[in-house]
């Protein structure tokens, strides 16, 4: 749980809550860390992936979305989709017991983007881990498949509660070239996150962990770092690229009406194999 002290309190609203043209600022600025960052890492020179962002959105996140931490954090987490993702767009969703899928945050609407599209507009919760996951393997996977890895940043100050569905959800997803980056904030153990090094039975190590006491005390630089550590060694698998060059790509978003196919049976055959795609990660 992220607990904030009142003595803290007024030091940490001099950090966040900027401007829009400081967020700018600095936007540019984090830019320029990030491409330098690449540089040093070779998969990651040039590279074009989607970037996706998760926030819990729990009880004990009140106090972090309320004084302008997770909108700090957005600010810091977006150069990178600038940095990598094909459109320069950052996909959204927060969970608790259940998931919101948001509008994705672009160059447009990321200033002010959670009192914009998130506060007072849901309900918190409690923390389950797969059914947010689900979505995100149904959206890169099923309704937006591309020959492209995907980066998801997780971040969350608490234990889940669906551990066992939360590890055969995550060994799934494993199969497909999507890596997760789970963030944890604040004081909890976060006892089974520290034991996904552990997780057995997944075709690849698709999932890392670090966590900050404070996610307002690190700098970006030490930041940008833990969070580029794993995902460039993922992207080195044999495996991984294997998956990705074996990814299908949409032909229509309605491939029902593409009865031209008809005749060879391949719009059969997408529709089988989708189905198999959607049991394989929901059963």
């Amino acid at each position: 749980m992220a607990i904030i002290k009142k003595e803290d309190e007024n030091k940490i609203m001099n950090k966040l809550n900027l401007t829009k043209e400081e967020s700018l600022n600095m936007l540019n600025l984090r830019k320029e860390k990030i491409n330098l960052l690449c540089l040093e890492k070779k998969p990651l020179n040039n590279l074009i992936s989607r970037v996706g962002v998760v926030f819990d959105f729990s009880w004990s996140m009140d106090d972090l979305y309320k004084n302008g931490t997770v909108q700090s954090v957005l600010e810091r987490l977006f150069p990178l989709a600038l940095q990598f993702d094909d459109n320069g767009e950052m996909e959204a969703w927060i969970f608790d017991n259940n998931f919101y899928r948001l509008p994705s945050i672009t160059m447009e609407n990321f200033y002010n983007y959670v009192k914009d599209n998130i506060l007072h507009k849901y309900m918190m919760g409690g923390t389950e881990y797969s059914p947010v996951l689900k979505d995100i393997y149904k959206k890169y996977m099923l309704e937006d498949p591309e020959k492209l890895p995907n980066y998801i940043i997780f971040i969350t100050d608490g234990e889940n509660q669906d551990r066992g569905e939360t590890t055969r959800v995550i060994t799934k997803m494993s199969k497909y070239p999507i890596f997760i980056q789970f963030v944890g904030i604040g004081n909890c153990s976060f006892n089974y996150l520290k034991c996904l090094d552990e997780m057995k039975g997944r075709y690849v190590d698709n999932a890392n962990f670090f966590e900050v006491n404070d996610i307002n005390d690190i700098n970006d630089d030490e930041l940008y770092n833990k969070l580029l550590s794993e995902y460039p060694v993922w992207l080195e698998y044999k495996e991984v690229k294997k998956m990705i060059q074996n990814q299908k790509q949409k032909k229509n978003k309605d491939i029902f009406k593409r009865k031209r196919y008809l005749e060879n049976g391949e719009v059969v055959m997408e529709i089988i194999d989708t189905i198999f795609d959607i049991l394989d990660i929901f059963s």
